[in-house]
């Protein structure tokens, strides 16, 4: 299983290729792109590209396609993460989101909570484009976020407790890849910290930044107020050899 996961990006990496070189290929004056209908420059693509309407439709459904299996797939490891963050009381009503159905064996109601939340997200872009944008920012960055202070953590500890565990990378192929990480981890954060057109206005400012310190912000209140009384941190993982 951890081969599997690490062969993911390698394999996803070169199967992109054929996807974006095409495209890079066929691409028509980027004037053009940048006054694409409706601001959407992927389906204008196709659309000339194939040279018809219904050429263009049908090679954006392989794209929603992807998209579909993406979201659900995404979803769930959101609802599981919620979970998690539930069973070890990190959140609020965490008696209610660490709940496990019977039946099916799956936490339903975290699942049901980052429906809803999804949902909710995406109504606001019928409000604003501009939050819209700002808020998938934001999602994007703390992702980043949450990966990078792990693999920053366990470089100032040397990547003791990971050489100790059952599968790793090694030592120089795993430092690499952190370094790598890391430093893609900042080129993203200054990436979707930018405006979206120039010159910058009111409408095409980024406050994605805003958004990702305010829900850090409200975190640390959290764990003042509450958490640190009740949170103890995940339990130990059994890949982690302990020479205690």
């Amino acid at each position: 299983m951890p081969r599997a996961i690490s062969l993911c990006i390698p394999v996803g990496g070169v199967a992109g290729l054929f996807y974006i070189i095409p495209i890079c290929v066929v691409l028509p004056p980027l004037a053009d792109i940048l006054e694409a209908p409706v601001a959407q420059a992927l389906p204008y693509i196709m659309h000339q590209a194939m040279g018809t309407a219904a050429g263009g439709v049908g090679l954006m459904f392989l794209v929603l396609a992807v998209c579909i299996f993406c979201s659900i797939s995404i979803t769930v490891a959101a609802g599981r993460v919620t979970w998690a963050f539930a069973r070890d009381n990190a959140i609020p009503l965490s008696w209610l989101w660490k709940r496990v159905d019977s039946r099916f064996g799956v936490p339903i109601w975290a699942l049901a909570l980052m429906t809803l939340v999804q949902a909710l997200l995406g109504l606001i872009n019928l409000g604003s484009s501009s939050a819209f944008v700002a808020f998938t920012s934001a999602g994007i960055m703390a992702l980043a976020l949450s990966y990078g202070v792990p693999i920053a953590i366990s470089l100032l500890n040397r990547r003791r407790e990971v050489m100790a565990a059952k599968w790793n990378c090694g030592r120089i192929v795993g430092f690499t890849a952190n370094i790598v990480a890391l430093l893609w981890i900042a080129f993203e954060l200054v990436l979707f910290s930018m405006p979206t057109a120039l010159p910058v206005t009111n409408v095409s400012m980024n406050y994605a930044s805003v958004i990702v310190v305010g829900f850090m912000a409200l975190s640390a209140v959290w764990y003042v107020v509450y958490a640190r009384r009740v949170y103890k941190g995940p339990p130990a993982s059994d890949g982690i050899v302990d020479d205690s």
